[in-house]
Formats: structure tokens, C-alpha cells, sequence
């Protein structure tokens, strides 16, 4: 009987926390549209709702993470060692190829 009490305590509690979070997002202009859609759709399909926001926290994470350089260039010098090993491996390969 206990668990039952905790479960619908909790339970009106994220309600009420849902509620409260929604109160503040309506103070966002346009924002009661937004409300509007999450709240048709996730009682048309729930996983559908955790979807899109999964998505759109994706999004937000995408455009708010740093930027890379792509011309940013990482070279590694060869020594003369490798660099003759590597050339006499793609002779070999060519001359496979070409079969001579």
C-alpha cells in the first residue's frame, strides 16, 4: 500500500514539474504552438515524441559544438628510411601490376 502512496506521489510530482516547465516555456513568444504540437503528437505516438527530441537535442548539440578546420593540416615528416622503404613497396607494386 506504501509503494502505491510513493508511485502516484511521484507521479503528480513530475506532473506538476512537467506543468511548471510548461508555464514558463509559454512565456516564450510562439511558443504556445510548440506546447500545442508536443502535446497532439505525443498522445497520438509517444515514440515518436522521444524521437523528435532526440533529434532536436542532436541538433542543438551539433550547432553549438565547436567548429574544426578542415584545412588544418597534420603532416608527419619520414625519415629517409621509411620514405625509401615506402617507395621500393609501390615500385614493387607497380611493376606487379604492369608486369614487367
Amino acid at each position: 500500500m506504501n509503494s502505491t502512496i510513493d508511485r502516484q506521489q511521484a507521479s503528480d510530482t513530475a506532473i506538476q514539474y512537467v506543468n511548471e516547465a510548461i508555464d514558463q516555456l509559454q512565456k516564450i513568444p510562439g511558443s504556445s504552438i510548440v506546447v500545442r504540437y508536443i502535446r497532439s503528437s505525443y498522445q497520438n505516438d509517444p515514440v515518436r515524441s522521444a524521437v523528435e527530441l532526440f533529434l532536436f537535442l542532436f541538433a542543438v548539440y551539433y550547432l553549438l559544438s565547436p567548429t574544426y578546420s578542415t584545412k588544418k593540416k597534420t603532416h608527419v615528416p619520414l625519415t629517409d628510411e621509411v620514405g625509401s622503404i615506402m617507395m621500393a613497396e609501390e615500385k614493387a607494386i607497380s611493376d606487379t601490376i604492369s608486369g614487367d
